[in-house]
């Protein structure tokens, strides 16, 4: 949703002149038809640690060809923070002395997350972004990015140093269009059915929902749960207390499959608690906006933002404690909210002029194309 986004905000800025640059699988989620050129890079797309290792580096030279192979008066957007090229851009963009804008996501989290507790792929990736996102970093002419959230800018600028912050703009994460899901059977005389969507594991708060069906293990009468999406955790605990999960425990669930299971589900839960996303958007809670299905969840910075600055999208909640009480009362919950207002509120369309503030555009006359 992020690429789609960004890419059609850039397409209206540059119209006609915008090169896009990416794998084949994700050409398949974007419009290309305001695009001067596409051209697909050639991207591991399998799953595991060495996959995930071999696009980082793969995309570091892609990253860096591209700055290399710029013309003057090009805008290079770089819609990942790939924490193994951003200190070598900047090296280089000391000479090149381009125009490079990179959106920041999860990665940024690791400067929050302590150190020492990670697995080793993770202390890595900590380092890297450590080793360049720090209060000492003075970045080269040229380089600008892009938070997710007006908080997490806010945030953010607790970590690293005023000439690097001085560089950082934000705009919200936007919202694509509305998905449309199966028709589901009325909610009257049945069971409520909640439950998670994506990926479940320990950061995402598996041990948390097996306490919330610990505290429910009363109340199946009234209540079922699901687990919609990739396993990434032992299922076997969510299996003996009736969780539904998927048929394929070890993959993503297909589109399709996935849409007709959330389609299903009366509220979805998450169990980000609050050391979570306080540097970064979370898409699930855009998935509910466009899937139009209210939410349950843990308080954390991101929900709250998007619930004070858009409206609300169902509860936020201080435990898991809270959250089962609200679930042993189905009929005390409010089901509709403003889901289309919220979904045109982010929509790329009401966030262009934000966008368009950013890159400079109305002062950017003489730019030729952005890549």
């Amino acid at each position: 949703m992020v690429n789609r986004g960004m890419l059609t905000m850039l397409q209206k800025a540059f119209p006609g002149e915008v090169e896009c640059y990416a794998s084949k699988s994700t050409f398949a989620e974007l419009d290309l038809h305001g695009c001067k050129r596409v051209c697909k890079l050639p991207i591991n797309t399998n799953n595991g640690k060495l996959a995930v290792l071999s696009r980082y580096l793969i995309s570091t030279f892609h990253n860096l060809r591209l700055l290399v192979t710029a013309k003057r008066g090009d805008l290079l957007f770089y819609n990942l923070d790939n924490v193994f090229s951003i200190r070598m851009l900047d090296m280089l963009n000391r000479w090149k002395k381009a125009e490079i804008f990179t959106v920041c996501h999860g990665e940024l989290d690791y400067l929050t997350i302590e150190y020492s507790g990670l697995p080793a792929y993770r202390k890595m990736l900590s380092k890297l972004v450590r080793g360049y996102f720090n209060k000492r970093t003075r970045p080269a002419a040229g380089m600008h990015f892009i938070i997710l959230g007006d908080r997490a800018l806010q945030t953010l600028k607790h970590y690293i140093s005023p000439e690097l912050a001085d560089r950082f703009e934000s705009i919200d994460h936007p919202v694509i269009g509305e998905t449309r899901l199966p028709e589901q059977p009325d909610s009257q005389s049945r069971k409520l059915r909640v439950g998670t969507v994506g990926i479940l594991n320990g950061h995402k708060g598996s041990d948390l929902y097996l306490e919330l069906l610990d505290k429910m293990n009363d109340c199946r009468d009234k209540v079922e749960f699901y687990a919609v999406g990739h396993i990434q955790c032992d299922p076997r605990p969510f299996v003996n207390m009736g969780v539904r999960l998927p048929e394929n425990l070890n993959e993503p669930v297909p589109t399709g499959e996935f849409l007709r299971k959330v389609s299903k589900l009366d509220f979805l839960l998450y169990f980000y608690t609050d050391d979570k996303y306080k540097l970064t958007a979370s898409g699930a809670l855009l998935d509910a906006i466009r899937m139009r299905k209210p939410i349950i969840a843990l308080r954390n910075d991101y929900f709250e933002y998007i619930f004070n600055k858009y409206g609300p999208l169902g509860y936020l909640v201080d435990s898991v404690g809270e959250m089962a009480e609200l679930l042993r009362h189905p009929e005390k919950l409010k089901w509709d909210f403003d889901y289309q207002g919220i979904g045109l509120a982010m929509s790329p369309e009401r966030l262009q002029a934000r966008f368009d503030e950013i890159i400079g555009r109305p002062a950017r006359p003489g730019a030729r194309r952005a890549r």
